[in-house]
């Protein structure tokens, strides 16, 4: 992949040829692991660490030299450009590491462990998208990540049938077990929806309010 700007404390960074999406996730992979190790250096040293998010999806963009003669930059644009940058936002709501989108999913289901994470409306959209969580490669992958994807997919199931009993449970397991934050955050929903419950003909979308 190539690097192509800096946004703030934000990297982006595009891929292409026929293994795009496979390289863009291996990438995240490999900073990730990194970043653990930098983590983890800073907390030997009793100093303060920081903690990033990923977003990656794939699509068509409009790629190229934009703007007027005065002034110009060679970018990516688009929905799709856009979308990713909402999903490694959206890593803050769920206390997840890196979000891929289901185009992504489609294309290396069979090459990354993934997780549904939930079903989802992004800021300033109408359209809900489902949302994956990277957990590592097939060949890498230990028999903890395989039972973290089970149960948190259960309860998922169960979340979106309205069964806030047996979702809860399934949640609760994968957060004892794994202190697992995305099941935190179901479990906090639920608590809501308890209170509160959603129409009998709820579609499960989750509508984003934060960038």
């Amino acid at each position: 992949g190539d690097i192509h700007k800096f946004v703030g404390d934000e990297m982006m960074a595009f891929f292409e040829g026929p293994k795009k999406e496979y390289n863009a996730c291996k990438a995240a992979m490999e900073i990730r692991a990194a970043m653990r190790n930098e983590q983890e250096q800073a907390l030997s040293e009793g100093n303060a660490y920081i903690s990033m998010g990923i977003g990656i999806n794939t699509g068509k963009v409009t790629f190229g030299s934009v703007g007027s003669k005065l002034r110009m930059d060679f970018t990516s644009i688009g929905d799709t450009v856009n979308l990713a940058a909402r999903l490694e936002g959206a890593n803050k709501a769920y206390g997840s590491k890196a979000i891929i989108t289901e185009a992504v999913y489609t294309k290396l289901k069979k090459s990354f462990v993934c997780r549904e994470l939930d079903f989802i409306t992004v800021k300033g959209k109408t359209e809900p998208v489902r949302i994956y969580e990277i957990l590592q490669t097939v060949e890498n992958a230990s028999d903890k990540l395989y039972e973290i994807k089970e149960l948190f997919e259960k309860g998922l199931t169960y979340y979106r049938k309205q069964n806030w009993e047996k979702a809860e449970s399934f949640f609760k397991e994968c957060n004892e077990k794994f202190k697992d934050s995305p099941s935190q955050i179901f479990l906090e929903r639920i608590e809501h929806f308890k209170l509160t419950p959603p129409p009998k003909k709820w579609d499960g979308v989750f509508v984003m309010t934060v960038k």
